[in-house]
């Protein structure tokens, strides 16, 4: 186990909260975008039947899929945290295989995270192309 180094967890380390702090900031935009439409959608008593009812719905439907996104992204770079730590904690005391073994695991698990995070923007996205949409129609 000569090729491993404990810099390559250190480089790590500050990455993963960076972008605990970015989804972070998802999950607060998704939190108030939510808010906002629940009080138009109650304070406006809108009609299930009413055309703009069913864009409301559809706009929950999307915004439920994101916040789920979202929650698993923070959960797994929480975890990927978690095991980088670890990674340095073990490489401090010389258990390089549990080391190499944990580091892997975290880079991997960060890797799913930053797919995740790539599939909510595109959802996010395709959201906002819609209201362009309706913009245009106007």
């Amino acid at each position: 186990m000569t090729g491993f180094n404990l810099t390559y967890a250190a480089l790590l380390f500050p990455a993963i909260p960076l972008m605990m702090i970015s989804f972070g900031n998802r999950y607060s935009s998704l939190s108030l975008l939510i808010r906002k439409i629940h009080d138009e959608f109650i304070n406006k008593k809108i009609s299930s039947k009413d055309k703009s009812a069913k864009r409301y719905l559809s706009q929950v439907k999307v915004l439920n899929l994101r916040l789920k996104y979202v929650q698993y992204i923070q959960t797994l770079s929480g975890f990927s945290f978690l095991f980088n730590l670890l990674t340095i904690l073990f490489g401090i005391f010389n258990y390089m295989i549990i080391s190499v073994f944990l580091f892997v695991l975290a880079i991997s698990i960060f890797c799913i995270a930053i797919i995740l995070f790539v599939i909510e923007i595109q959802l996010a996205s395709k959201a906002l192309k819609t209201h362009i949409e309706d913009l245009e129609e106007i």
